[in-house]
């Protein structure tokens, strides 16, 4: 079962990059291997500060190597998966054997958030990835490799690495699975040495980052709403749901099983090893001021460690996990198909090509207007002018990127409105403020619209 790790390249290549997440991470990957700078990202041609770099490093590395497409730019994301899978395993032969090992991997690779967010260019799988190697270093007795995978699963995106792997440490020890003699200080002070490096470097070199890292990035992501992403406290509950189908139709069982073993008090290091691994997280993650439905993925290998049954009719199970699989790729394949219903996520793929074909009979300037659909850069592999809000200025721009800045959509309909130009944007910002002045729509996909003016 293990070995049936292509699933993790279906549909990969087969639609667009969705806005706004994956247009952004391939341009700043594309700009990095363009403008040779891998140690400050851009968008856009504006330092992009916000995430450590190293899922566009990754990214970066694949497009080299395959060529500026969604394939290639979804690649890490699948080899993560993959890497999850292979770590859950581990985990899970070291605890309950080889037999069951096999299913759990198994039903990961089925599950519905895991086979979505495989497929998505996001840190969120590589993230995971780490997380997982850590928890498996943790229960193989590799504590130097344990703390190593925190601090690289921190520098991909962030504290949530290393919370994830000390809750199921802490779990695993108070039940006395770790032995004595654990590096605590010193590894945790590597793991924070290495998850911390490039945050340093930028901060060293502009002084004004320390602020908007520990207030911006650290305390108002937690502790307020001030990020946008505000939900109820039982957001979490639904989306493992979700996340876990088909195998959550067996929550009921899970539940009664956890209950009697409570009754019983049978406890063993195993236990104390998931239980650390999802509880925790899962109360900090459900009082956090800022929620999104990928923060749960690192959950889902713990949980289906615990769904995987003692004792399974293999043949009901495989049938029930291809079934799945073979809905969730079907759901996949159609959606380009499904591309105009997707709003703000929409792919502008089909924006960028019609653009492109008109770009060679009358050329004209290009523009962003009050959205971050970066897609738009990336399959046309240039900059564009974009307004003010929507840029990254977190350190001061380049002349050259100041050039390529509009105060707002009503400076950019009047300013541009005296030479061929093209503009992607949100519906009702193009009724708004270009429909009056004699932009013509040309083209739409989901809540954007390509407008343009003076086509000659």
């Amino acid at each position: 079962m293990l070995d049936d790790s292509s699933l993790s390249f279906i549909c990969l290549g087969t639609r667009g990059l969705n806005e706004p997440d994956e247009g952004r991470y391939a341009e700043i990957a594309r700009e990095m291997l363009e403008d040779g700078d891998w140690l400050v990202p851009h968008l856009n041609g504006f330092a992009h500060m916000q995430k450590p770099p190293f899922i566009y490093w990754l990214t970066a590395a694949s497009l080299r190597c395959f060529g500026n497409n969604e394939w290639a730019a979804r690649l890490p994301s699948a080899l993560g998966a993959i890497g999850t899978v292979w770590m859950t395993f581990l985990i899970s032969r070291r605890l309950w054997g080889r037999h069951r090992a096999h299913v759990t991997a198994f039903m990961l690779m089925c599950s519905v958030g895991f086979f979505v967010m495989g497929r998505l260019l996001t840190p969120d799988m590589v993230m995971c990835f780490w997380i997982t190697a850590s928890i498996a270093a943790l229960v193989h007795h590799r504590p130097w490799l344990f703390f190593v995978c925190m601090g690289l699963g921190f520098l991909t995106k962030g504290p949530m690495a290393l919370m994830v792997p000390i809750s199921a440490a802490l779990g695993y020890q108070l039940t006395g699975g770790i032995r004595p003699g654990w590096p605590w200080k010193r590894g945790l002070l590597l793991a924070i040495m290495i998850g911390l490096s490039w945050f340093v470097v930028v901060c060293i070199r502009h002084p004004e980052l320390w602020h908007y890292y520990l207030q911006d990035e650290v305390v108002s992501r937690i502790a307020s709403h001030s990020h946008g992403r505000s939900k109820p406290w039982w957001f979490f509950i639904p989306i493992l749901f979700v996340s876990l189908l088909p195998w959550s139709l067996c929550t009921p069982r899970v539940v009664r099983q956890a209950v009697r073993a409570l009754c019983r008090r049978q406890f063993a290091p195993r236990h104390g090893l998931l239980i650390g691994w999802v509880l925790l997280p899962f109360l900090i993650l459900s009082l956090s001021g800022s929620k999104l439905a990928t923060y749960a993925l690192p959950l889902l290998p713990a949980l289906l460690i615990a769904y995987c049954p003692p004792a399974i009719d293999l043949r009901r199970l495989t049938r029930l996990g291809i079934s799945a699989a073979l809905v969730w790729v079907t759901l996949m394949a159609a959606t380009p198909m499904l591309n105009d219903h997707l709003g703000r996520q929409a792919s502008i793929k089909t924006l960028a090509q019609r653009l492109q074909g008109t770009l060679h009979e009358a050329p004209g300037e290009i523009f962003l207007c009050g959205t971050r659909a970066h897609g738009i850069e990336f399959y046309l592999q240039r900059l564009v002018t974009i307004t003010r809000n929507e840029a990254d200025m977190m350190i001061p721009p380049t002349p050259q990127a100041r050039l390529r800045l509009q105060e707002d959509a009503r400076a950019c309909a009047a300013n541009l409105s005296n030479r061929p130009a093209y503009g992607i944007m949100l519906a009702d910002c193009y009724e708004k403020h270009f429909a009056p002045k004699g932009w013509k729509l040309a083209d739409r996909e989901g809540d954007y619209v390509l407008a343009s003016i003076r086509i000659q």
